[in-house]
């Protein structure tokens, strides 16, 4: 299994026997010749044989001793043995079996048959083991705190276990084979690195931390096969440093970030989706005809509004995609995306969101709609440059009817 030879003791007191053994054997498995079984039980000091192959009629010590002594030892017990005899009678095979062996050849010999046996035998203790371990493993996965994934070595989905299904739900909807990167909420950093560890966030109902581990699984130290990610939820940790400083960067009526904390992370956010080649959008979100809001219900309706509005755009947007209150009535995104369709998409559905949310406020149901202007994140652009391109093609959603999304580009704003 691992591309080591395997170990065999042969063992008779003929030389020509003995020969014949270790000519048969010496090309597809290790062989330690004995010429009796007290040698041999010399030779089990020094090694431990994945196989016997013992003579019965022997000087000293025959071969049905020799089965009896490896039986009573605790040590000697699990190691395998097969009689290779002269000995036909059905009573000595019987015996033979009786002392433990796992089979009884007769001699002379076939080399090709006696072959085929050791290898089955071996190929039935090799699925064996697999067995045990693949059983042995989901039991104790099943138990572990950490969330464990595994994966082959394209990604492609292989096992979970249920704490695992608590920390990313979306992992349940996998079936083996599909790809791991079809997980929602799984983090982007995790598809480029072979080894090491990330932290990310998922955000939901309540914002969750984890960092994750990976492990690279390979074959003799050489090939490699497979992958295995250990998440460990480390909310509560994260959430004792955090919670005094929440303050100094979060928007106090919104709970999402302020302008300073957000343009902090934008310039992060930025350099690590340039890393692993995504593109980057900047959109600003306005709520439409905000003042008549206030106007009529008064702003601690407004208040509500925005709390809404805020609630919906966070349950919206996927796990690295940042948002905070920009001011007043509007909001900026920061969406990493593979192509342009995918932000085409994200941006619709904010829009719909919030255009299907309904505010309750003393008996009365207030609906409101947004509009979004968005700009692709180039080259040349700083964020405030970037910033400054989709706020205009959100002044130009409202100029032209309200609710709806525009897009600037250098060709204009469409």
């Amino acid at each position: 299994m691992t591309g080591e030879r395997r170990k065999i003791i042969a063992v008779d007191d003929n030389p020509e026997n003995l020969s014949a053994l270790k000519n048969t054997l010496k090309n597809i498995y290790e062989i330690y010749p004995s010429p009796s079984a007290l040698k041999m039980f010399d030779i089990l000091q020094h090694i431990r044989p994945d196989l016997i192959l013992l003579d019965v009629e022997m000087p000293e010590m025959d071969g049905y001793e020799a089965a009896r002594k490896l039986q009573s030892s605790a040590k000697y017990k699990p190691i395998p043995f097969m009689f290779l005899t002269s000995r036909d009678d059905i009573n000595s095979e019987i015996e033979g079996l009786g002392l433990g062996a796992i089979d009884y050849i007769h001699k002379p010999f076939v080399a090709p048959l006696l072959l085929q046996r050791i290898k089955t035998y071996l190929t039935l203790v090799d699925f064996q083991k697999i067995e045990i371990i693949s059983v042995a493993t989901a039991t104790a996965m099943n138990h572990i705190r950490e969330g464990f994934v595994l994966v082959d070595g394209d990604n492609n989905y292989l096992a979970s276990n249920p704490v695992m299904a608590k920390m990313l739900p979306g992992i349940t909807k996998l079936s083996k084979g599909d790809s791991i990167f079809y997980v929602d909420g799984w983090p982007e950093e995790l598809n480029t690195i072979e080894n090491g560890s990330v932290e990310f966030s998922v955000t939901g109902e309540n914002t969750r931390y984890f960092r994750a581990g990976i492990n690279p699984v390979s074959i003799g130290n050489k090939t490699f096969i497979a992958k295995i990610f250990l998440f460990t939820d480390i909310t509560d940790n994260v959430n004792v440093l955090i919670e005094p400083e929440k303050a100094d960067y979060t928007d106090a009526l919104t709970g999402l970030y302020n302008k300073k904390y957000f343009t902090e992370l934008a310039d992060v956010e930025i350099k690590r989706a340039i890393r692993i080649n995504l593109s980057i959008f900047i959109a600003m979100l306005g709520i439409d005809s905000f003042k008549i809001i206030n106007d009529i219900y008064g702003h601690t309706a407004g208040d509500m509004v925005l709390k809404a509005a805020a609630d919906t755009i966070r349950q919206t947007f996927r796990s690295n995609d940042l948002v905070g209150r920009y001011g007043g009535e509007a909001f900026v995104l920061l969406l990493a995306v593979k192509n342009e369709t995918e932000i085409s998409v994200l941006t619709e559905r904010i829009r719909e969101n919030i255009d299907h949310m309904v505010t309750s406020y003393e008996g009365e149901e207030i609906k409101v709609s947004c509009s979004i202007g968005a700009a692709k994140y180039i080259e040349t652009d700083t964020l405030k440059t970037a910033i400054q391109k989709a706020n205009e093609a959100l002044l130009s959603a409202k100029d032209q009817g309200l609710n709806q999304i525009k897009f600037y580009d250098a060709g204009g704003i469409s």
